[in-house]
């Protein structure tokens, strides 16, 4: 039997009606040059209601997905399972909270991905009911200070700075060597996408925006890929933290710190109250990452 070139990554936990709905969604769509797609669904959940069930069991035993179940939940590590199971050379992450309307999304990942010195294509996001964020140029730039990446709603494709773990491809053999995602970005995993956006930069590939690989992305409020080792708003500042001092130069991490501090603490505090709780989450977060930075940057795949 002919190998898949595309492998589909779902790591999902939690997720019911949303996660069908993403499934099925990717099952609808075109083959990339008449090779077949694998579909990986890493599910991280205690259990699933009986109708979900039901249809994983279903399209498993059909051969339409593989349907891996690990523990404990992570994102990142969720990913890392996908990583070491897939046979696709082209991996195309999604969120189970995505859905796909264009046949095309597979063929438009593929064709970027098959540019050359290209080592991650960012695909179109969207969110239903609200117009898409757009730039002109610098598609994914954080800035100095640390301003969310924007542009990825944009509607024209050309080089970005950073991909999106919503909606984010890469070829297999090249997240091995890295490693796979860093695993220490807990919960969320906020910024595990920036994160494998600057190591391939730092190996001298280029990113690439796709604007016809596109989804809508729901941001369900429910469900997903966390876990529960630490507090959301304390999840943010740790991973902010992690990935400034794991990829950035001595003086922008200066200016990220300050950013975080500025935005995360104390403008946090004027809406949320907690400035106490949250200054010391930022110095335990600090705390955090000094003493991991002796570890190994990724996960053994």
């Amino acid at each position: 039997m002919k190998p898949p070139l595309v492998t589909v990554v779902i790591a999902t936990y939690n997720r019911e009606e949303l996660l069908c709905a993403s499934i099925a969604d990717v099952l609808r769509l075109d083959s990339p040059e008449g090779s077949p797609v694998e579909v990986l669904v890493i599910d991280q959940s205690d259990s699933h209601h009986p109708s979900t069930e039901k249809q994983l069991n279903t399209w498993h035993h059909s051969g339409a997905i593989r349907w891996i179940k690990t523990s404990p939940p992570g994102l990142t590590r969720a990913r890392n399972v996908g990583i070491r199971t897939a046979q696709g050379k082209f991996l195309v992450f999604i969120d189970d909270d995505v859905r796909i309307e264009t046949p095309v999304f597979l063929k438009e990942h593929v064709s970027a991905l098959q540019r050359p010195g290209v080592g991650g294509v960012a695909g179109r996001i969207m969110v239903p009911g609200q117009p898409p964020l757009t730039v002109s140029q610098n598609i994914g730039d954080l800035g100095f200070c640390g301003t969310r990446e924007p542009g990825f709603g944009s509607d024209w494709s050309g080089p970005t700075a950073t991909v999106r773990g919503c909606n984010m491809s890469f070829p297999r053999d090249l997240l091995q060597k890295l490693g796979g995602f860093d695993e220490r970005y807990t919960r969320s995993a906020f910024r595990e996408d920036t994160d494998i956006s600057f190591r391939l930069r730092s190996h001298h590939y280029s990113l690439w925006f796709a604007s016809g690989a596109w989804v809508y992305h729901l941001s369900a409020s429910e469900g997903g890929t966390r876990d529960i080792s630490i507090p959301v708003a304390e999840d943010l500042i740790l991973n902010d933290i992690r990935f400034a001092r794991r990829n950035l130069s001595k003086w922008q991490q200066r200016a990220w710190l300050a950013r975080i501090y500025g935005s995360r603490v104390v403008k946090a505090s004027l809406y949320g109250g907690r400035l106490g709780k949250r200054h010391k989450a930022y110095r335990q977060s600090l705390q955090v990452v000094r003493a991991e930075e002796a570890w190994p940057r990724g996960s053994a795949l």
